[in-house]
């Protein structure tokens, strides 16, 4: 590496370190192409995983995957290298651009990479058909996915030990295992990475999520506040919208907020907190999920329910007639929810399509029947 090529990548880590990720993506992105061009590939190749990096941080996950498809047929020595690149790729075309075919296609080839890497990249390969498994809504499968993904690390995994147990908590929590899905935050807690934002983000998520599970309102908040501050250091938009997401529902079951509508219940101040960026195509579900799910909560409200927990649903709604508002106003915010109920169901048709499954769909269902039994019990 010549004196020039020295100066930018320290100016591109720089700029990384302080947060400054276009900018480090494209000095990154000028380094990648200027060792290319030398016929420096296997240099280039780090270059441009660098840049897929600050891509991704920055919010422009479509640029990162067009960066990492370019490189696709480059000369590569090591299969662990082969493997991270091709590992970036297929998470984010299951995120941004998912099709069934090519994504289980490109899961052989990463099995036929780790099976030619170094002990412990196999972790990572489990890591990879755990998130693809959940995109179906295959638990059982899953977890058998990330319990063997916790088994088989060893040096050289290159997924953090907090992002297993993590998962292993939240699926554990899919299937209803309370007991054992605790047990992964212990584990988290024991063989915690203090230092690391990415292991302070995910205890505070699995955390948060327990407490939503067991439906204390409070502890939910607190978590998903640790969560969004660190994913906010990060710049992970991801996080960012998983630790609102609870901070909102959160909200929505705390009786002492009032009407969710209102802005003095807090839940239109934290969605301001949202970073801007390209949703992911779970995020866009989730995200109209949750929007329908604050209707939801408006109509319970006006009608002088007490709140019920939509996403776990541990504590069936309790229906019942002492209206808040006019009735014109409950028919209001019914109608509301309905066109909510509709544009969930068309997001979760298409995604459903894609991962062939039908699990998004029976939750935007299961919003309808509980809608319908509130209206039931107005007439």
């Amino acid at each position: 590496m010549d004196y020039d090529a020295y100066i930018l990548r320290e100016h591109a880590h720089e700029a990384y370190g302080q947060g400054r990720f276009v900018e480090a993506g494209m000095l990154f992105g000028q380094l990648c192409n200027d060792a290319k061009q030398a016929g420096n590939e296997g240099i280039a190749f780090q270059f441009g995983l660098n840049e897929v990096k600050c891509l991704k941080r920055a919010g422009k996950p479509l640029e990162a995957l067009n960066r990492l498809l370019s490189m696709e047929s480059w000369e590569v020595s090591r299969h662990e290298s082969l493997f991270s690149m091709r590992e970036m790729t297929f998470d984010l075309l299951r995120l941004y651009n998912p099709d069934m075919t090519q994504l289980e296609t490109r899961l052989g080839e990463l099995e036929s990479l780790a099976g030619n890497a170094l002990e412990g990249v196999v972790a990572d390969l489990r890591f990879c058909e755990f998130e693809f498994l959940e995109d179906q809504g295959k638990h059982e499968k899953s977890l058998n996915a990330i319990e063997l993904a916790w088994s088989e690390r060893d040096a050289a995994t290159m997924n953090h030990a907090h992002a297993t147990a993590a998962a292993g908590c939240l699926v554990n929590l899919h299937l209803n295992r309370r007991p054992q899905a605790e047990d992964w935050i212990k584990i988290m807690e024991r063989d915690g990475e203090t230092e690391c934002l990415g292991y302070r983000a995910d205890l505070a998520n699995a955390k948060a999520e327990l407490a939503l599970f067991d439906g204390c309102a409070e502890d939910a908040f607190h978590y998903a506040q640790q969560q969004r501050q660190v994913a906010m250091d990060y710049a992970d938009l991801i996080r960012v919208h998983e630790a609102i997401e609870k901070q909102i529902r959160s909200r929505l079951i705390d009786a002492t907020n009032g009407d969710p509508v209102d802005r003095t219940s807090g839940v239109v101040e934290v969605l301001r907190h949202d970073l801007s960026g390209k949703r992911s195509v779970q995020l866009q579900f989730t995200f109209s999920l949750l929007m329908l799910d604050i209707r939801l909560a408006a109509v319970r409200w006006a009608v002088g329910m007490q709140p019920a927990e939509d996403f776990w649903y541990q504590s069936p709604q309790v229906v019942a007639s002492d209206l808040r508002v006019a009735k014109d106003e409950v028919i209001r915010r019914i109608d509301k929810t309905k066109v909510a109920i509709r544009r969930t169901g068309k997001i979760a048709r298409q995604v459903d399509q894609i991962f062939d499954c039908d699990w998004r769909q029976e939750a935007v269902n299961n919003r309808r029947e509980r809608l319908q039994e509130v209206v039931s019990h107005l007439d």
